[in-house]
């Protein structure tokens, strides 16, 4: 009876261990959201980032890339905001209401990957602003951006145009206001995934008119599995 009490804690004790350290593992990126909001010229700054930190040496490569990324992107919508008010400036014209704001929206699974996709809406004049997206997709083993072709199957002609199916399939478009469906390349850049979907977004202008906004596609990973698309 005693042997089987000290297996019996053997296990317990070993299946608590392998526990924490998935936990561990999961939590080896932490993240910090940062945030820069402050008046200009004529205009408002309102711009929320994450800041990645590990506390493993795994994930330390993975942060390191991705904050730099992160942070050349941001630095250059903020320095051509600047190089156009100083262009005013010069020129003695002046835009009312210029803003340009940004935020995210970010998942982190430490030990597959971490996908990040910033929504930027800018205007610095004219009729109307534009809302377009930027979108970072990291392996973390290998601490290097993701191309959609290193997650789906998209080398052979058919398997292309079974995604395209795909979007159609799951293009919301209750109004009928986008008057052009999606269609994409295998180097399309602006794609997000979660731990159940793809999503791939459209900017303004991308799939109808302005008034339309922008579009959102949201295609399961079951389904994209159920095609034969899914590399993971």
């Amino acid at each position: 009876m005693r042997r089987k009490r000290n297996s019996f804690l053997g296990i317990l004790i070993l299946w608590c261990v392998l526990v924490m350290y998935s936990c561990r593992n999961d939590l080896s990126i932490i993240v910090h959201e940062k945030e820069i909001s402050k008046r200009i010229e004529n205009g408002l700054l309102t711009v929320k980032f994450p800041e990645l930190k590990n506390n493993s040496r795994d994930s330390r490569n993975v942060c390191d890339s991705i904050n730099s990324n992160v942070e050349l992107f941001l630095n250059s919508l903020l320095y051509e905001m600047d190089l156009d008010e100083n262009h005013e400036v010069k020129s003695e014209s002046r835009v009312c209401n210029r803003e340009l704001k940004i935020d995210y929206t970010l998942d982190v699974f430490a030990r597959d990957y971490v996908s990040a996709r910033f929504t930027v809406y800018s205007y610095q004049g004219g009729e109307h602003g534009q809302t377009f997206f930027k979108c970072f997709n990291y392996s973390t083993q290998r601490a290097e951006q993701l191309k959609l072709d290193d997650l789906l199957h998209l080398k052979r002609k058919k398997e292309l145009q079974s995604l395209n199916k795909l979007l159609i399939k799951y293009f919301e478009n209750p109004d009928h206001c986008f008057n052009e469906l999606p269609f994409i390349a295998a180097d399309f850049q602006f794609f997000s995934y979660q731990d159940d979907c793809f999503i791939f977004s459209f900017s303004d202008n991308s799939l109808g008119d302005y008034v339309c906004g922008t579009a959102e596609i949201k295609i399961p990973i079951w389904d994209l599995k159920q095609h034969g698309l899914w590399k993971l």
